[in-house]
């Protein structure tokens, strides 16, 4: 994998990634979108959590997965794959939105 700056990796389409079955290629774009959203990293562990106790179809079908609608129609594209990796994959989103955070980023 190279490293590509964070302009071209926001742009990356991270619904076509993830039906490709990319999960790892898809948290940096997925991670930079939503920051840009202001989504906090505990609500995308909030809604791996639903995932996990309902599952996807579940959280498809909240009204508002997360806070804000922006929010909202950034995720529920996301929510194509199985329950326990899409859950995984969330918290992996989360864990880089917080680093970045940390970080200064």
């Amino acid at each position: 994998m190279r490293a590509r700056p964070d302009s071209a990796t926001m742009h990356d389409d991270v619904v076509a990634l993830l039906g490709a079955g990319r999960t790892t290629d898809a948290l940096v774009p997925a991670a930079l979108q939503a920051d840009r959203l202001g989504v906090q990293p505990r609500s995308l562990t909030f809604l791996a959590e639903i995932v996990r106790r309902g599952g996807t179809a579940y959280a498809a079908g909240l009204p508002e997965p997360l806070p804000t609608p922006a929010q909202t129609a950034l995720v529920r594209p996301w929510l194509i794959i199985d329950d326990e990796r899409l859950a995984r994959w969330l918290n992996g989103v989360a864990a880089l939105i917080e680093a970045r955070r940390l970080s200064g980023r």
